[in-house]
C-alpha cells in the first residue's frame, strides 16, 4: 500500500485515512471537558548506536504516532537516524501503576531513554506530530557523535560545587531568550540566538590558551549538552576536564531543595507553560510567549506598547523584516478563524489562558 504524507500532523498514512485525519480537529467542547483531567508531561531522548536504518524510519513514526494517538498524547516526537527527541504530555492519575506509553517507548528504544516526568492540569500542547529529522537536536556538525565521546555527567547534587570553583567555567549552552527567563549563577551567557551558533562561540572563547582548566555545560533538558561536550571534547587539549549537568535545569529544579538552589529565576519549556519553577510547576510570572520570537512574556510584557498578539513584542519589535512581519500576519488570521469556527487546530493563547486557570 501507498501512504501519503498528511503535512498537518507531519505523519504518513493511508489515502482512506487522510481525509479522516484532517476532519480530526478538538473543538473547544471536547477540549473543555478533559482540560482539567492530570496530566504527565514527558520530554525524552537518546542517541542510538546503532543507528536507526534511514530505510525503517517512516515505518516506526507511524508506529510511534498510532501509539500516541491512543494514548491521547499530544506534543513533539522528532526522529532520525542518530536517535529520538520530543517531549508528549497526556492524559494520567498519579495513582495509576504502569504507564504504558512509557513501557513502549523504553521497549522500541531500550533502558538507556533518558526521560523526565513533570506535571500539568491540562494538555500543553495543541497537537500530536512525528516527525523525521536529519538530527533529533541540529547543530549542523556531521561528525559530531555524541555516543563516541561526550562531557562526564554531574548529578544534580554536586552541581553547586562546580558552580562555586574558581577553576571551573559554566556555560550556559541555551538560546538568549532562555537565559532570560533564568539561569545558573557564575553561568557565561554565549549570547547566541540558535544553538547552530553555539560552535563558534566555542572556537572563539574555549581553543588553544583561552581553554580553562575545567568547563560545565549545561541545557534544559540535557540533550543540547550531548552534542555540545562532545564538540567541546574535540576542540580542548585532553587535560580540560568536560563536565555535564544530567538531566539539565529540569532535573535540578526537580531535585535541590529551594534554600540550596544557585538558579536563578525559572527555566523556559517549548511548551504553553512557558516556564516552570521548583518541583517543575508551571510558572506564574511568564504566562504567554512571543509568537514571533519565543521570548517568554509577563503581564508587564503583555500590557506593553509593543506587543500585539502574535505579532511582535517588545523584544522583538524593532527586529522584525517586512517578510516576518506578514508571515506572522497571515498565521494571526489563521488563529482568528479558527476561533470563530469554535476549533482548537493548533495553538491558541486564549485558550491556554482558560486552562491555566483551571
Amino acid at each position: 500500500m501507498s501512504y501519503v504524507e498528511d503535512p498537518k500532523v507531519g505523519v504518513y498514512c493511508a489515502p482512506s485515512q487522510l481525509k479522516a485525519r484532517q476532519m480530526a480537529t478538538i473543538t473547544n467542547a471536547e477540549t473543555k471537558e478533559h482540560k482539567s483531567a492530570p496530566h504527565r508531561v514527558l520530554a525524552l531522548y537518546k542517541f542510538v548506536e546503532p543507528r536507526v536504518p534511514k530505510a525503517t524510519l517512516q515505518g516506526l513514526q507511524q508506529e510511534l504516532y498510532e501509539e500516541c494517538q491512543k494514548r491521547r498524547a499530544k506534543g513533539t516526537l522528532l526522529l532520525a537516524e542518530e536517535g529520538i527527541n520530543g517531549t508528549i504530555c497526556y492524559p494520567f492519575a498519579e495513582e495509576q501503576d504502569d504507564d504504558r506509553l512509557i513501557g513502549f517507548l523504553q521497549k522500541k528504544f531500550g533502558d538507556g531513554l533518558r526521560i523526565r516526568i513533570s506535571h500539568a492540569n491540562f494538555n500543553v500542547f495543541p497537537r500530536m506530530k512525528v516527525k523525521i529529522k536529519s538530527e533529533i537536536v541540529t547543530l549542523h556538525q556531521e561528525d559530531c557523535h555524541p555516543t563516541e565521546c561526550k562531557g562526564e555527567y554531574v548529578k544534580s547534587e554536586k552541581w553547586n560545587e562546580l558552580l562555586k570553583d574558581p577553576d571551573c567555567l559554566v556555560v550556559d549552552t541555551r538560546n538568549e531568550y532562555e537565559v532570560h527567563v533564568g539561569t545558573f549563577r557564575n553561568a557565561i551567557n554565549p549570547h547566541t540566538q540558535n544553538f547552530v551558533e553555539f560552535p563558534e562561540w566555542m572556537e572563539q572563547h574555549l581553543v588553544g590558551d583561552k581553554a580553562p582548566k575545567k568547563i560545565a555545560m549545561f541545557c534544559t533538558g540535557g540533550i543540547r549538552c550531548e552534542k555540545a561536550t562532545n564538540a567541546c571534547r574535540k576542540l580542548v587539549p585532553n587535560d580540560v576536564a568536560v563536565y555535564h549537568l544530567e538531566g539539565g535545569i529540569l532535573a535540578y529544579l526537580d531535585e535541590v531543595k529551594p534554600e540550596e538552589s544557585m538558579f536563578d529565576g525559572e527555566c523556559y519549556v517549548f511548551d504553553q507553560r512557558v516556564a516552570v519553577t521548583y518541583g517543575n510547576r508551571p510558572s506564574a510570572k511568564f504566562t504567554d510567549s512571543c509568537k514571533a520570537c519565543r521570548h517568554p512574556l509577563s503581564k508587564e510584557d503583555l500590557e506593553s506598547n509593543a506587543y500585539v498578539e502574535g505579532l511582535s513584542c517588545a523584544w522583538c519589535v524593532e527586529k522584525l523584516t517586512e517578510k516576518q512581519k506578514e508571515r506572522f500576519e497571515s498565521r494571526q488570521r489563521q488563529v482568528q478563524i479558527a476561533r470563530e469556527r469554535g476549533v482548537e487546530e493548533f495553538f491558541d493563547p486564549d485558550q491556554m489562558k482558560k486552562k491555566r486557570t483551571c
